[in-house]
């Protein structure tokens, strides 16, 4: 029971603490969540490029060749996907039309005539490390190049490797047949 005159509430040091503790847990929250974040759209990317990927296969087996363009994947009558996805990390719209890309802000998309077809994604750091000049056709490979799962090597170099911590630069790739 409180007497008379006595004052009840915390004092400065107990909400001193109070708020160090908040601020200490908001310091480790927020990097994770980020992480979380980058990781996330990392998998979009790869899912959206494996699926373009089949597309492209789908074009060849009719065609005989890989697409030249975007409309070739989505003019009526055989449509091999309904739209072509964007690149997650092509904000900026770096990867043009005419650096290779099948739409404006896309993946980037090379082929080397009807062997092989590769697309890339600029990765976390936002920026193209691999362009058309820096393929190396000669190191095919299938499937994911960069990210956790994927080959550190094939068509090129500067693959993003996540263990480097997830603001490494490196380009995501997906690559066929």
């Amino acid at each position: 029971m409180c007497k008379f005159g006595e004052k009840k509430g915390f004092t400065l040091i107990e909400l001193l603490m109070v708020v160090t503790i908040i601020a200490i847990l908001i310091g480790i929250a927020v990097p994770n969540f980020t992480g979380a974040l980058t990781r996330a759209k990392i998998a979009r990317a790869f899912a959206d490029m494996r699926s373009l990927g089949n597309a492209v296969e789908m074009y060849w087996i009719d065609n005989g060749s890989y697409p030249d363009s975007s409309s070739d994947l989505v003019t009526p009558g055989l449509v091999y996907i309904t739209t072509i996805p964007q690149d997650p990390f092509n904000i900026s719209k770096s990867r043009s039309i005419e650096e290779g890309a099948l739409i404006e802000g896309g993946f980037g998309y090379y082929t080397s005539g009807d062997s092989a077809w590769l697309l890339v994604s600029n990765g976390p750091d936002m920026s193209p490390d691999i362009t058309s000049e820096d393929i190396d056709w000669t190191k095919k490979m299938v499937g994911q190049l960069g990210g956790w799962e994927g080959a550190k090597t094939g068509y090129g170099c500067n693959w993003y490797d996540p263990s480097s911590g997830i603001n490494t630069t490196g380009d995501l790739g997906v690559c066929g047949p």
